[in-house]
């Protein structure tokens, strides 16, 4: 086997002589080696051309995406610079508001940093971001935590005045503020006067208002009507007389009424004509005696009308 050998035969279609190779199997082998060497560099080489045109490709796109990414944390700053503005202005109407309803005012500092809490969850993680935008991420992440805390403060303080607005509009409906006889002539004050009877000083704990009998006499703030008098003696006392009870203490009497209009138990509001100006009780002509009562004690209307 070893001494066999392979003829090549070969010639020239133009002319006769025919020639020959004799080629041993070690000549064989090395060239079936070398083709395949060259084969394999080629190869080596094929692929190392493709890999570097991969890998530019993929730089250039990771840097196009890289250019694409700053700009784009430009621009989520730039918007988040104008957020902190309007968020700045909120929290300044909301000071604003707080003193509109009587809230204590919120120390600068903690509406600066916020209040606690857990902040929501990024949807891309910073440790995502590498390279020379991961400190501009970092940054973004904070704004955003920080403005997330100060809006959901503003919201929470929002809440507050809400219901302290509510509060307070119950109590100003709830609190004496007008004439019970509008454009009335006040003929007496909360002041000591010379008594209409025995012309000694006596001190009057109310304002009188002089109006033609029949006149309608109005509720001053909404309540409830907690006391009616019908029955009484002549020049003695309130004569026919109703009791409201505005809440908070406050209650308001309404005198010498020639008609008395609601019932005790009776829900009233402002404005609503509670009884006829008359001349009943201790009372020397038609008007009506109006008492504010704080804590069951008389105190002076004028405090409790605001068009006086």
């Amino acid at each position: 086997m070893r001494d066999k050998r392979i003829q090549l035969i070969y010639f020239s279609l133009g002319g006769s002589e025919a020639k020959q190779i004799s080629l041993g199997w070690k000549k064989i082998a090395g060239m079936i080696g070398i083709t395949l060497s060259v084969v394999f560099v080629l190869i080596i080489f094929i692929i190392g051309l493709f890999t570097d045109m991969f890998h530019n490709r993929q730089v250039a796109h990771l840097s196009k995406a890289n250019s694409q990414l700053r700009d784009f944390l430009q621009d989520v700053t730039f918007r988040l610079e104008n957020l902190q503005t309007q968020v700045q202005v909120i929290e300044k109407n909301d000071e604003d508001m707080r003193i509109f309803v009587d809230l204590p005012q919120i120390d600068s500092d903690m509406r600066k940093f916020g209040r606690g809490g857990h902040a929501s969850p990024s949807t891309t993680p910073i440790s995502a971001v590498t390279g020379e935008n991961r400190e501009e991420a970092v940054k973004i992440q904070r704004v955003i935590d920080n403005l997330e805390k100060r809006v959901s403060f503003a919201r929470l303080s929002m809440e507050e005045i809400s219901g302290k607005y509510q509060e307070n509009q119950f109590k100003f409906k709830h609190t004496p503020s007008v004439r019970p006889i509008p454009n009335a002539r006040v003929t007496s004050r909360f002041e000591y006067r010379p008594d209409p009877f025995t012309e000694q000083p006596r001190f009057h704990e109310g304002w009188d208002f002089s109006a033609p009998r029949g006149t309608n006499v109005l509720a001053t703030a909404d309540g409830k009507v907690v006391e009616t008098r019908l029955r009484y003696l002549p020049n003695l006392g309130y004569g026919r007389y109703i009791i409201v009870d505005h809440g908070y203490g406050v209650k308001t009497r309404y005198a010498h009424l020639e008609k008395v209009l609601v019932k005790e138990g009776e829900v009233i509001t402002r404005y609503t004509v509670i009884g006829k100006v008359g001349d009943t009780g201790r009372s020397t002509a038609p008007h009506l005696h109006y008492e504010v009562l704080k804590d069951d004690r008389q105190v002076d209307p004028k405090d409790f009308i605001l068009d006086e």
